[in-house]
């Protein structure tokens, strides 16, 4: 990660400790377990504990770090941080008091801890900001009206070799292109952002209709593939009680043909719903590659890549109206966005779809064996 977008990151953290009141409320919260503690028979402190409870709660479920894209919520981990924020830290806290040994005092010591950590945390993350801005170290964050996708690539798929790394950029500069033509009807390219070398994730600027295109399309893709997790996993353990791969086949072809008919279906809604050309034979012609790409896409989610695309809407300007389509595309990418997650994979990938001409497809594989040799 470099320093821009961790700056990015680092306010979006504290903007997110200011919507939530999450350390005052933890405050309040251990506060009135220590009354309840001190006067178990006082009815209120109950009650203030009730409502402290319930408020700190509502707001971590509504917190906007429950958004953040994938890239970011792994900073959070990394910076031990994860448990600290949204979602998470509501169900710690809800598993605390519904742990039916609990006692006032066990609570009381466990939510203070929280809040001298995450008030730590805090202290740590201004500091960050406030070094960053007196280095004039820029935050990475989007302008209204534009969009960036990230694309974590595994270092095991490109065998963490700098040559394997950049035929997969070339790669996906190719997958992506065609979303490009589909939305716009031209491949401009993709402007580079930035590069993450501790996970190798590349993230490039989009225009809105592509962004919200690769969006909806991705969030298809995943929403397929989470119906095989279960799928793959069962695969595993049978390879592991010594089930050949052989006799594991079936399960594998049952996986590609499920895939191969949800992305026919997928490229058919993406060329309804983005695509404007009038000319049928290029449909005809981008509905094969588009259906190509999908299924690479597929077949690198299985093998533990992410994309993630945000976007920041449009702002209007004073006497100048907004233009409908940048609205509808910001919110089509902020309704799939949620839906791009890192995804829990267990076992050995289980998709080999088929990526485009046969032939073609033999001679790479040959190429690369070559290069092994």
């Amino acid at each position: 990660m470099n320093a821009e977008r961790l700056h990015a990151i680092a306010n979006a953290i504290r903007e997110d400790l200011h919507i939530t009141e999450a350390i005052d409320t933890l405050q309040e919260l251990s506060q009135a377990l220590a009354n309840q503690i001190s006067s178990p028979q006082e009815p209120s402190y109950q009650t203030e504990v009730a409502e402290s409870l319930k408020k700190l709660i509502t707001a971590l479920r509504a917190a906007p770090s429950n958004q953040f894209p994938p890239t970011w919520k792994e900073a959070l981990e990394e910076l031990g941080a994860a448990d600290l924020f949204g979602i998470p830290l509501a169900e710690r806290i809800e598993g605390i008091f519904s742990r039916n040994q609990i006692t006032p005092v066990v609570a009381q010591e466990e939510i203070e801890g929280i809040h001298q950590r995450l008030l730590v945390f805090y202290e740590a993350i201004k500091q960050v900001i406030s070094a960053f801005s007196g280095l004039k170290i820029g935050a990475e964050e989007l302008l209204p009206g534009t969009a960036e996708m990230g694309i974590l690539v595994p270092r095991d798929f490109v065998d963490n070799k700098l040559d394997e790394f950049g035929a997969e950029l070339k790669e996906l500069n190719d997958i992506f292109a065609v979303f490009a033509e589909v939305a716009t009807g031209s491949r401009p390219g993709f402007p580079l952002r930035s590069i993450s070398s501790s996970n190798l994730s590349i993230f490039l600027g989009l225009a809105p209709g592509i962004a919200a295109c690769v969006a909806v399309a991705v969030e298809r893709i995943v929403a397929l593939y989470k119906q095989l997790l279960e799928i793959r996993k069962l695969q595993g353990e049978l390879r592991e009680q010594g089930v050949p791969d052989k006799s594991l086949k079936g399960i594998e072809d049952h996986a590609n043909a499920f895939m191969d008919e949800g992305i026919d279906d997928v490229v058919t809604s993406l060329l309804t719903d983005f695509y404007k050309n009038a000319d049928g034979a290029r449909k005809n012609e981008l509905k094969i590659e588009l259906g190509y790409s999908l299924r690479k896409i597929a077949n690198r989610i299985d093998r533990g890549f992410n994309i993630e695309v945000r976007v920041e809407p449009p702002a209007k300007a004073d006497g100048e109206a907004t233009s409908p389509d940048d609205v509808n595309y910001a919110e089509m990418v902020e309704s799939a966005a949620p839906n791009l997650q890192f995804l829990k994979r267990e076992g050995k990938p289980i998709l080999s779809l088929t990526e485009g001409d046969k032939k073609e497809e033999e001679k790479k594989e040959a190429k690369k064996e070559d290069k092994k040799k």
